[in-house]
């Protein structure tokens, strides 16, 4: 009984050893939902989603402006330049995303 009980227990052990999906990890690890929305939402929704694409891109320019902190002047100001230009195209997203009421997709921001 103990033989079989021990031969179970590695099967668990075993599964819990298996590699996780990548969907799943992307899932869990950011705490951002990306939602596909077809039809209208509502205001509370789109200002929800919004706010989420809103904190991600705080953290992407913070990330930005630590890596290229000690950096001269040029980098800083072609760093600052990317921070910008990601905005503008996020806040045109964002009108996008008001005009039509729809949340048309998450917004990809640029590799690191």
């Amino acid at each position: 009984m103990r033989i079989g009980r021990r031969w179970v227990a590695g099967l668990f052990a075993a599964a819990l050893l298996l590699p996780v999906p990548a969907l799943a990890i992307t899932r869990t690890a950011g705490g951002v939902k990306a939602r596909q929305v077809t039809g209208r939402v509502t205001a509370s929704d789109l200002v929800l989603h919004q706010s989420q694409e809103r904190r991600t891109f705080v953290a992407f320019s913070r990330s930005l402006r630590t890596q290229f902190r000690r950096t001269d002047n040029v980098t800083r100001a072609s760093v600052e330049r990317v921070i910008r230009d990601t905005l503008l195209d996020l806040r045109a997203h964002w009108a996008l995303e008001t005009r039509t009421r729809t949340i048309v997709s998450s917004f990809d921001f640029p590799d690191l």
